[in-house]
């Protein structure tokens, strides 16, 4: 297939609700993992663990978590912005202005999010790699999984490098310099996350102004770039190849990449918990074990799990229950930074202060009753409005004139997902 056949990607009216309700599933991993933060449970000790209510269940939960949840639906959501931004990037002239828009508008809102509520954030760094898509718009469909298969397997190279220099080649050391982020690590680390469970405003503050330096180095130091445009990339495939617009007519590719995902992720992201746990860090040499894993894991994983969804959704029974993620998906970005608001007024001190007194049980049953609540206050949003707030006002701003919000002000046809 020839670059100039593999830009016909997916139209507005081939958007199914597939995607949706994928990206409502993608979100329920992504509570389910940044709660493990919100929550300070992380930042405990092992002694201060274990002394917590239910954390008998640690021993199971523990590697469930890291097998099967952590990283695996961030991806799904990196793919899916793939997609989306595929989209826009179909369209020539205003609409690789508004694309362009739409990602200044959404660095606006992930910094602002990353300085002012969470350092987690990820939408900042959606928004800065989505500036490069562009460059990829031409870039044949082979060549796009050569090079997303380079990015995927570029923190293995990078950090052989460290280990065998002896951690002189550290990419991230520069950027902590220039940032200042040492200053954010100095003594324990994790002194002001401690600490805004049980204090007020003062505490989140400090919190806000010493962490967002520290994501920048972590995002660094844990390769995050590389991996995220590599699966905005393949994203960018599969809105090409149309996999999710009509799954039933690709089921053969989707069952292969599902089984063969399973094979190789579930093995490599065993042993990626194996190493974490048991295993030296880098530059010692038994460090590549993890890196080698997390690489060879994680997306395969990731890609088995989308795969697996959407054929799920080619039998009826299945996507009538799948269905009820879709306006959660629809919603995505206000679901994303309520998520935070949500964990910010339960976990920290200037609200109820359950941070750092709940367990892994406990915070995850948190993560899952606020997913429950999000879906059924989605499905309530948008039976009145055609928009999430969040999407709303983005879309708005990106088309430079005010939306019409509540469905009356619709005409028959509706509007495709607002999320991208």
């Amino acid at each position: 297939m020839t670059a100039s056949t593999t830009t016909q990607l997916l139209p507005a009216a081939q958007r199914t609700t597939l995607l949706d309700a994928l990206r409502g599933f993608a979100l329920f991993g992504v509570v389910w993992s940044n709660y493990a933060f919100l929550s300070s449970w992380i930042v405990l000790s092992p002694e201060e663990q274990a002394v917590l209510p239910g954390a008998w269940l640690d021993a199971v939960l523990g590697p469930f978590h890291d097998i099967l949840i952590d990283g695996k639906f961030y991806s799904i959501f990196s793919l899916l912005f793939g997609i989306g931004f595929g989209f826009f990037l179909d369209k020539g002239g205003s609409g690789q202005v508004r694309f362009l828009r739409r990602m200044l508008l959404l660095l606006l809102i992930g910094v602002l999010h990353l300085r002012f509520l969470w350092a987690g954030d990820i939408l900042s760094l959606y928004a800065i790699l989505g500036l490069l898509l562009p460059l990829f718009r031409r870039v044949g469909d082979r060549a796009l999984l050569i090079i997303a298969t380079l990015l995927l397997l570029s923190p293995i190279a990078l950090d052989a490098a460290r280990v065998l220099t002896d951690d002189a080649f550290y990419p991230a050391g520069p950027i902590i310099t220039a940032l200042d982020a040492e200053a954010a690590l100095n003594g324990n680390r994790w002194e002001a996350w401690r600490a805004v469970a049980d204090g007020g405003w003062a505490e989140f503050t400090t919190l806000c102004e010493r962490f967002w330096l520290f994501r920048i180095w972590l995002i660094v130091d844990s390769n995050r770039p590389q991996k995220v445009l590599a699966l905005f990339l393949i994203g960018l495939w599969i809105a090409r190849r149309k996999l999710f617009a009509d799954p039933a007519q690709h089921r053969a590719l989707l069952k292969r990449v599902c089984i063969g995902g399973f094979t190789l992720g579930l093995p490599f992201c065993t042993l990626n918990w194996y190493s974490i746990h048991y295993l030296p860090y880098l530059p010692d040499p038994l460090g590549l074990v993890g890196s080698v894993s997390y690489a060879l894991g994680v997306v395969p994983l990731a890609l088995a799990y989308a795969s697996g969804f959407a054929l799920l959704w080619t039998d009826a029974r299945s996507q009538q229950r799948l269905h009820v993620l879709a306006p959660m998906g629809r919603m995505a970005l206000t679901n994303y930074l309520m998520q935070t608001i949500i964990a910010i007024a339960l976990f920290y001190g200037i609200g109820f202060g359950l941070g750092g007194h709940v367990s892994m049980v406990g915070f995850e049953g948190i993560a899952c009753a606020v997913f429950i609540i999000q879906v059924l206050w989605s499905h309530w949003w948008l039976k009145r409005f055609q928009f999430g707030p969040m999407e709303w006002l983005w879309r708005s701003l990106t088309y430079g004139k005010v939306m019409p919000m509540r469905k009356e002000h619709m005409g028959s046809g509706g509007a495709s997902s607002a999320s991208a």
